[in-house]
């Protein structure tokens, strides 16, 4: 009974004119504000890629000017941190020197 309602309505939407004109409307409606977001999105994501490379290069030729990157421009293997609570306390206090402005 549900398979034989469910094809007599869809063989209706089907051959309905009013439905096909709701259909392509709406049909076009969508593709525009896809079109639309992914513009913005596109844009959003030049102006982020702008910014972030503005920002790398600030630090990075700050950095050359106060003598860091270490070692005249050669980079380091990271080093370990100190483990447990020494550790801790090391990071804390690195942080909050850092906040406080007496470690930069």
């Amino acid at each position: 009974a549900n398979y034989l309602a469910n094809e007599i309505f869809i063989k209706g939407l089907a051959q309905s004119k009013t439905f096909q004109k709701f259909a392509v409307h709406t049909d076009k409606h969508i593709q525009k504000y896809k079109k639309e977001g992914v513009e913005q999105l596109n844009s959003q994501l030049d102006e982020l890629h702008k910014q972030a490379t503005k920002a790398a290069y600030s630090t990075a030729s700050s950095n050359a000017a106060r003598g860091g990157g270490g070692g005249g421009g050669t980079l380091k293997p990271p080093q370990r941190p100190m483990e447990g609570i020494p550790g801790f306390f090391n990071a804390l206090g690195r942080v909050i020197r850092r906040d406080l402005g007496i470690d930069k």
